[in-house]
């Protein structure tokens, strides 16, 4: 049995196992899917056991880790170099490191003429945040501007530019035709939700709630959910543990939707979750 899982310190609460299992048992596939839940203390000497095991065949890297895992991994590729960061690892006769965070995100946005000369408001500036920002320059993208909540030097370019303070988002919202929010809770106050155009594009790449508060504050607006992201970074994971890429089928889809409710049943009022 080939055993895979997903690393993060909120390993617990991700879709990952669902998605991967259920891939694994579509394709006949004698292989498992779990995770490991580690906090920053326990992460080097764990990851070192785990890697170790001769059923460890692969991995997925999640929050706070995508960073940290990169001095067990023999070799990278040329994108989680640039990146600085992590999603995949592959096992084999060496411990490869993979992004393909950035990968997925591209592949959410729509495939329409010249997209990549719309303007796009980058909210955060994480490590979803970098991987999203480096496939947007990648792709073209040339009007990009990044608000987060402390100053930071902008990567993937080669003049000296920083990200501008969130607490001004409400001077780019008018103009903005794409609007990607990489952190937790919605950065728009509801006194700015009016400034949004109805035809920008919105994306939040938080799946659990599907329709985060964000999205929710914008129901006339076309909108990329983040369990899109979570499913177009996990097909190329798959192809590299296999070499065949999965299909995201409707079944799937209404396993993952009713996962996500039962999700939320678990979140109490003020965040607490039992």
């Amino acid at each position: 049995m080939k055993n895979f899982y997903v690393i993060g310190n909120n390993a617990s609460r991700s879709l990952s196992p669902i998605i991967f299992n259920y891939w694994f048992k579509k394709y006949k596939l004698k292989a498992s899917y779990g995770f490991k839940e580690l906090n920053s203390k326990s992460f080097n000497p764990s990851i070192k056991n785990i890697l170790k095991d001769e059923n460890t065949f692969g991995l997925n890297i999640t929050i706070p880790f995508k960073t940290k895992i990169l001095k067990h991994l023999d070799t990278t590729d040329i994108h989680a170099k640039k990146i600085n960061a992590v999603n995949c690892i592959v096992k084999k006769t060496k411990i490869s490191g993979i992004n393909t965070d950035w990968l997925g995100y591209f592949k959410t946005l729509p495939k329409t003429k010249n997209i990549n000369k719309k303007r796009v408001l980058l909210v955060g500036y994480g490590g979803a945040a970098l991987a999203i920002h480096y496939v947007l320059k990648k792709e073209g993208f040339k009007d990009i501007i990044i608000v987060n909540r402390t100053k930071r030097k902008i990567r993937f370019q080669k003049n000296n530019r920083f990200t501008k303070n969130i607490n001004d988002i409400h001077k780019y919202l008018s103009v903005s035709d794409i609007i990607i929010n990489t952190i937790p809770k919605n950065p728009i106050h509801k006194k700015n939700i009016r400034l949004v155009r109805k035809d920008t594009l919105l994306s939040d790449i938080v799946y659990s709630p599907k329709e985060t508060a964000f999205l929710k504050s914008f129901p006339n607006n076309k909108k990329i959910y983040g369990i899109s992201m979570l499913l177009q970074q996990a097909i190329p994971c798959f192809n590299l543990w296999f070499g065949f890429r999965p299909k995201i089928d409707s079944t799937l889809l209404e396993i993952l939707n009713r996962k996500i409710k039962w999700q939320l049943s678990l979140v109490l009022p003020g965040g607490l979750v039992l």
